[in-house]
């Protein structure tokens, strides 16, 4: 963690997206942060004014799903308390409802997905009509539903999207019903230990309390999985004192970048990002280049960044940071592909789309004029 790189000049300029506008935080200076009152849900996307949007697809059940489920019942979360302790439990909770499933430990990135797809739920601010909608779900809706949430995702940070491919894989398997019993346990722990409360704010400074994707994975993985990925959940009170020392007590000049090696989910870069905050700044204004051998913490790290806010410059990488030196100058080029492709694919649906209602106008005009 102390190769973190806090002054090195920027290496690509900031690339437009839908989260590079946002208004500059006005924070008291002080540590901790006194409490503040939650701002107004913002309507960044149009999803966000319509809760229902997510997980009421009106179509039929897949066929290999069709079992009826018992009557929903209300899900209360359960005491948040402190949100680091909160984000221990959740992880800790995940890990045992889904070893007591009977997928046992086998495929960890279902729930890892799970877990950074509430994180990423874009209905903020609804913590209660968001929980209504998805614990009242069918099990068809309830995967279409985490489907939707990672197409969302792809659409608005095409670059982070892809990164999130090891969390997306489960949802377009073969046989993915089968997993819906499993998955519907999960999210029920999920809600009940407070993910929305932890991750559902408007404002990305009460979202960035915990890092409950880090929490769940080290909850799943064995001791002898850890040691042998040298993958450790770094507490993130250390990296908070490490956060104020590399930082200081005046923001770094906007464009700087912010470099982690071997960064995990990311949970560095959570804590410079709320001592940021702290400083009046925002962590827009700054570059984040994330480099991470294991895809899956790499995956998690780019789901943090959307939930963290950290804006349009968020670079992640996977590979080895020791073998390969040129693994963010790659992950640079790789970002402006990806873009560029997304804005094609958009083009073409929005093309089809209009070739579509044109082609119903037509018919209806055509229908008018024979009678």
């Amino acid at each position: 963690m102390e190769q973190l790189d806090l002054f090195a000049p920027a290496e690509e300029p900031p690339v437009p997206a839908a989260f590079a506008a946002r208004p500059k935080p006005s924070r008291p200076v002080a540590a901790p942060p006194a409490p503040r009152p939650a701002p107004a849900p913002r309507s960044v996307v149009a999803v966000e004014d319509e809760p229902d949007a997510l997980f009421a697809d009106p179509r039929p059940e897949l066929p290999s799903i069709q079992a009826p489920i018992p009557t929903p019942r209300r899900i209360a979360p359960l005491l948040i308390g402190n949100p680091r302790d909160a984000g221990q439990r959740l992880g800790e909770a995940v890990a045992e409802t889904w070893h007591a499933s009977n997928w046992g430990g086998y495929r960890i990135d279902i729930p890892v997905s799970i877990v950074a797809g509430l994180a990423l739920f874009p209905i903020k601010g609804h913590t209660e009509d968001a929980t209504r909608i998805i614990s009242t779900s069918t099990d068809w809706q309830l995967l279409q539903g985490y489907r939707e949430i990672y197409a969302h995702a792809w659409a608005h940070r095409p670059d982070l999207g892809a990164r999130m491919a090891p969390l997306m894989g489960w949802l377009t398997e073969e046989g993915v019903g089968e997993k819906a019993y499993a998955a519907r346990r999960v999210t029920e722990t999920a809600l009940r230990y407070g993910i929305l409360q932890l991750t559902g704010d408007p404002d990305p400074y009460n979202r960035s309390d915990t890092d409950v994707i880090s929490w769940t994975i080290t909850s799943l993985r064995s001791h002898g999985a850890r040691q042998g990925l040298g993958e450790y959940h770094t507490p993130p009170e250390l990296c908070d004192v490490m956060a104020r020392m590399l930082i200081g007590d005046e923001p770094p000049e906007k464009g700087r970048r912010f470099h982690e090696p071997a960064g995990g989910t990311g949970g560095m870069f959570r804590a410079a990002a709320q001592h940021l905050r702290n400083l009046q700044a925002d962590p827009a204004d700054y570059v984040w280049a994330l480099n991470e051998l294991e895809p899956l913490a790499a995956a998690g790290a780019a789901a943090n960044a959307i939930v963290w806010g950290l804006g349009p410059n968020v670079v992640i990488a996977c590979g080895d940071t020791l073998a390969d030196g040129g693994l963010h100058q790659r992950a640079v080029r790789e970002r402006k592909a990806l873009f560029d492709e997304r804005d094609q694919i958009l083009g073409y649906i929005a093309a089809v789309e209009a070739t579509q209602e044109a082609i119903a106008l037509a018919d209806k005009l055509i229908g008018a004029k024979a009678i």
